[in-house]
């Protein structure tokens, strides 16, 4: 897998700037962090549209059932798809309760009293319309809109390894320092927001541990060391990371705006 590391070399710059954005720093109530939650749980949705892309190309449903790819990235992808849409419910791990990451966060959300209904409801459009008519609904942020296009231009059944791309390169690798910077920088206690940063330290743990490197591995096996798909593969995760710059500049604006959505009922 050499050809990762140069592309990793490439993208550094990017996501140097990652790692010291000023949204990190910007969430210093709750007041904050319920702006910042109504703007992020449009990520934390589209995330399982790159999940299912590659689901789809490793481990399908098919019957008759054929073995395809190899076995160690079909386990890596059936894990990742275990984890993202029924984890531990939340900090308490009784071994019963489970939730996707997106339900778990908008749990998150209404503990402190955000809303996620706006993204509920963009999500039954996505399902009665499509995602095309979902994103032109009024009311979603436009950072978040502009986000969930970049990764939507991203899933392709054809195309596989653009989605193993963002996924690798655009969220597996960058997450877990993200959301580090986060805990060290952000003004919001743990005992004002425990879903919230148990989300956190999941991830961390997840990623930087389990899906980081298995995702390379993925993503190896997708690009099969064709030079197109790799180039592919570049543009498509050095899209993903400058969308993600992107979106938290327009989050730290909106918070520093006072563009804080209404709370939850």
């Amino acid at each position: 897998m050499a050809y990762i590391a140069d592309q990793w070399h490439e993208l550094d710059a990017l996501r140097v700037k990652l790692d010291h954005h000023p949204v990190y720093g910007a969430l210093r109530s709750l007041d904050d962090l319920r702006c910042f939650m109504q703007h992020h749980i449009y990520s934390v949705w589209d995330f399982m549209s790159l999940v299912k892309t590659l689901q789809s190309a490793i481990a399908p449903v098919r019957v008759p059932w054929v073995p395809v790819a190899d076995p160690a990235v079909r386990r890596f992808v059936n894990q990742l798809v275990l984890e993202e849409e029924s984890d531990l419910g939340g900090p308490v791990d009784d071994g019963e309760h489970f939730l996707s990451h997106f339900e778990l966060y908008c749990g998150a959300m209404r503990e402190i009293g955000a809303d996620p209904q706006p993204a509920l409801d963009f999500i039954a459009c996505v399902a009665r319309s499509g995602i095309d008519a979902a994103l032109d609904l009024p009311g979603i942020p436009a950072p978040s809109r502009t986000f969930m296009r970049t990764t939507f231009s991203l899933v392709d059944l054809e195309r596989p390894h653009l989605a193993a791309a963002a996924l690798a390169l655009g969220r597996e690798h960058i997450i877990p320092t993200m959301f580090r910077s986060f805990l060290r920088d952000m003004g919001i206690a743990e005992s004002d927001a425990p879903m919230f940063h148990f989300y956190l330290h999941r991830h961390i743990h997840l990623d930087e541990d389990l899906h980081a490197p298995l995702s390379l591995r993925l993503l190896d096996h997708l690009c099969a060391g064709d030079a197109e798909r790799i180039a592919q593969a570049r543009n498509a995760a050095h899209a993903a990371l400058t969308a993600r710059l992107a979106f938290w500049d327009g989050v730290a604006q909106a918070i520093a705006g006072g563009a804080h959505l209404a709370r939850a009922a």
